[in-house]
């Protein structure tokens, strides 16, 4: 007797699939925030950049002004950031909102991640998992586009806010990773180091663990 064909599961529409959710947030985050390049240095980036002499060196980069209650003050990750980007175009200020427009898009990514992966976990999956990448699309775009997230992204120093961001859902991305069977251990090294380059970034952090 011949073996019973095989069936072949059918395959993800092209429209469904997480490179095409990836797109939509990069296109729709990029055109969201294109029109703010040109925005000057305003308020708190003057003393924290301008006149942050720490930032001319990537190595003193790493021992920001501690007098002065300056935004980068106790805050070497941000201050290291604001370095590389010195010393990347100086004190053009496209370069800055450039990097600060990456920063909030890869938080974008991840949390599209931790959403999908969250939704098909086993408690959740026989309800959620068929919508899964759905769902994280829209959660991922709501947060990524919000009004509230403007001044994260176009106000160049308040890059402390959407670089802990970031490194808090690349901690909770970690550790649902590390939670999955058969995960390996450099998601739970990956946690820690997320984490510790948040608590480096804004004090908020410390809420993570």
């Amino acid at each position: 007797p011949f073996p019973p064909p095989m069936r072949s599961t059918p395959a993800c529409p092209w429209h469904r699939t997480p490179a095409f959710a990836a797109l939509v947030l990069l296109v729709a985050g990029t055109l969201a925030y294109l029109n703010s390049f040109a925005g000057p240095f305003v308020f708190d980036d003057e003393p924290s950049i301008l006149r942050n002499p720490t930032i001319r060196s990537l190595a003193s980069a790493w021992w920001p002004p501690a007098e002065g209650g300056l935004t980068v003050s106790g805050r070497p990750v941000l201050n290291f950031t604001l370095a590389i980007n010195h010393a990347l175009g100086g004190e053009a200020v496209g370069g800055y909102h450039a990097l600060n427009l990456l920063i909030h898009l890869a938080g974008g990514l991840t949390l599209y991640g931790l959403v999908r992966r969250t939704l098909h976990q086993p408690v959740l999956a026989p309800r959620f998992a068929r919508d899964a990448d759905l769902i994280a699309l829209v959660a991922a775009a709501l947060w990524l586009l919000h009004p509230l997230q403007t001044a994260a992204v176009t106000y160049v120093i308040q890059r402390a806010e959407s670089l802990c961001a970031l490194f808090f859902l690349l901690t909770l991305y970690a550790v649902a990773r590390h939670a999955a069977p058969g995960a390996g251990r450099r998601w739970s090294v990956a946690a820690g180091l997320a984490c510790l380059l948040g608590m480096g970034t804004k004090e908020v952090m410390v809420t993570a663990p």
